[in-house]
């Protein structure tokens, strides 16, 4: 179970807010099932770069397609503080495997002009289908060689599920691989992709903790065709309770008590949430916890992009 009997509440820096990053596509689009205010405005993200640095959040993480997000990070001061993960076009429609390895190219050179930087902590293929079809090897080739030409120190790849994983530790040797998981969400774990990654030593990054923050919402505010959620958030809340934690602080450690988890990227429309998430998160001792009861492995109720047909 949880323990805490050694965190300070006080200090944002210390145990679990120095292994967050800072996701920011809420600085180029509109994102978010529960997100009622929108696309964040740019001196709010601006304080919100500022407040991530103070919490001692060292790593941001953002996109080619997160419409204006790069250029927003790029144009502040802030920028400074932070490694940066930043991920590429989509090349499936791309002419040929030269095409589409030179268009990965030339798309990660505006980005690095837009972040206003020489080099990033990690460049990921955005859609794995980029590489799991027909011009994956010679995306990975190109994806290589930026690699060594020390522009990003990693490369690797954002996936949705298990199946794509498996695949891709088949055919490449990834430093860094973004994916979705939540306190809730037992499928990496239960089909053994997370021990996969591990073992390799790959660099996970972990995103969509609070699930869009449906995982935030009250049971009975959640929407009727999430139904499994429902009873899954009361039996988390119930757990968090006993053992101490708030709500955000048992999210987190549900995902972050994991030994192959280098990261959780959270995302945030304003400073006051992200303050009140690096607190919970510095509060947190981390350590396994029991959650077997509340998992759920139904992609239809896990997968955004599943959503529209529940």
């Amino acid at each position: 179970m949880f323990s805490d009997s050694t965190a300070d509440h006080s200090d944002p820096q210390a145990n679990g807010a120095s292994r967050l990053g800072l996701g920011t596509v809420q600085f180029g689009v509109d994102y978010g099932i529960t997100n009622a205010a929108g696309r964040v405005a740019i001196d709010e993200a601006r304080a919100i770069m500022r407040t991530a640095a103070s919490c001692g959040i060292g790593l941001i993480d953002t996109a080619a397609l997160y419409g204006d997000s790069e250029t927003v990070i790029g144009a502040a001061t802030e920028t400074r503080s932070f490694a940066i993960v930043t991920k590429t076009s989509k090349v499936a429609d791309a002419a040929g495997p030269d095409a589409a390895a030179d268009s990965i190219a030339r798309r990660f050179i505006q980005s690095l002009e837009n972040l206003k930087v020489e080099q990033v902590h990690g460049l990921l293929i955005h859609d794995p289908a980029d590489l799991l079809g027909p011009f994956g090897d010679a995306v990975w080739r190109r994806m290589d060689e930026i690699r060594q030409s020390g522009r990003a120190m990693k490369i690797g790849v954002s996936v949705y599920d298990g199946v794509e994983i498996d695949r891709i530790l088949q055919r490449y040797d990834p430093d860094i691989v973004q994916l979705p998981i939540n306190a809730v969400d037992g499928r990496l774990d239960e089909g053994g992709q997370l021990d996969a990654l591990a073992r390799r030593g790959v660099e996970v990054h972990a995103r969509s903790i609070f699930l869009q923050g449906l995982l935030l919402q009250k049971p009975e505010d959640i929407p009727a065709k999430f139904g499994p959620l429902r009873d899954a958030v009361t039996g988390l809340r119930a757990t968090f309770a006993e053992a101490g934690f708030g709500l955000i602080e048992g999210l987190i450690a549900g995902v972050l008590s994991h030994p192959a988890i280098s990261r959780a990227i959270v995302g945030t429309t304003s400073r006051r949430e992200l303050l009140e998430i690096a607190a919970a998160a510095s509060g947190v001792t981390l350590e396994r916890a029991d959650l077997g009861p509340w998992r759920i492995t139904d992609p239809r109720v896990l997968n955004p992009a599943m959503w529209a047909a529940l």
